[in-house]
């Protein structure tokens, strides 16, 4: 199965927080807007300048089964040799989206829904 809590089922995005405030106003009516495309903000990092955004995209390799179809094949990304919170020769997938502790005080406050 897949370890990676939402790692597999979500794209992770980070984005420049003050230009993006400048150009929508505020956080609220950004959240407001990328609402309406299914993201959603969750997590800044006021220090480093960052917005973190989340969009529920499902892996395509992830089986119904949440076993992932690539691992231990050429076909693997890169990224998941680079990020591995297990070891490699499990069957699991093993990249995991982990945010900063920065980040942890917003997503505690989130209401987000499983679909």
């Amino acid at each position: 199965m897949c370890n990676a809590a939402n790692g597999c089922k979500t794209v992770n995005i980070t984005a420049v927080r003050d230009v993006t405030l400048q150009q929508h106003g505020n956080r609220k009516e950004l959240e407001l807007y990328l609402s309406y495309r299914g993201i959603q903000v969750v997590g800044e990092d006021i220090e480093n300048n960052l917005l973190f955004y989340s969009l529920r995209i499902p892996c395509s390799q992830l089986g119904p089964d949440n076993v992932c179809k690539v691992h231990n094949t050429p076909e693997k990304p890169l990224i998941f040799y680079r990020y591995p919170w297990e070891k490699d020769d499990i069957p699991e997938c093993s990249y995991e989206f982990s945010p900063a502790p920065s980040q942890i005080a917003g997503l505690n406050n989130l209401n987000i829904k499983e679909n």
